[in-house]
């Protein structure tokens, strides 16, 4: 059969099979580890508290990867007290509600399991690895209006942007009893917060 100058000698059909099958295997290779990896990670968001007003919250955690599902976190978090209520009530009414010393401290140890892994075709090249987990823990919630046992739920994800580096996003909600003026009771603190997280070794 005659060859026509220029004109392209590989098969339509199988040069599409061939470029579906390289990219089906591309899309099941997974090109980040957990298992046995330390992961530092610095955040930041909005702290919205049951009594009091939002504000921001800061911090940082460390991150023990036991397995590629499951890991134990310490997080260490901080916040200010902020009420505009209670302050137009003090300059009213010349009373003290809230103490001057605002500062807030969260500190939580939390056993992080991570069900879904999972992953996304950004462009026709890039595939984006992520994980969904969840996680549970204790610790302690120190502010102006409460020192003492807390707990802690969560939910949140990470994408992964290389095999050391990944954005991570997380929702928290702290359970604590907190006291303003002579009451007392327990409340549900929300946190929202974005971090970026370094995992170590960085080369495998």
């Amino acid at each position: 059969v005659a060859r026509v100058a220029g004109a392209d000698c590989v098969d339509p059909v199988e040069k599409a099979k061939l470029i579906a099958e390289k990219r089906g295997r591309r899309a099941d290779e997974r090109d980040f580890v957990k298992t046995a990896r330390h992961e530092l990670t610095v955040l930041g968001g909005y702290y919205v508290s049951d009594l009091l007003d939002g504000t921001y919250i800061v911090g940082g955690a460390y991150t023990y990867h036991l397995t590629e599902d499951a890991g134990i976190e310490a997080s260490f978090n901080f916040s200010q007290v902020r009420s505009s209520v209670a302050s137009r009530l003090e300059q009213d009414r010349g009373v003290t509600i809230l103490p001057k010393e605002d500062r807030v401290y969260l500190v939580f140890t939390d056993l992080v399991w991570s069900p879904v892994h999972g992953k996304m075709r950004m462009f026709a090249d890039a595939i984006v690895h992520f994980d969904i987990f969840g996680l549970a823990g204790v610790g302690v919630i120190d502010n102006a209006t409460s020192f003492g046992a807390a707990g802690q739920f969560g939910v949140g994800t990470k994408i992964f942007l290389s095999p050391s580096w990944a954005l991570r996003l997380d929702v928290r909600d702290q359970l604590y009893k907190q006291q303003v003026l002579d009451v007392r009771q327990y409340v549900n603190d929300f946190s929202l917060t974005l971090g970026v997280s370094v995992f170590l070794p960085t080369r495998l």
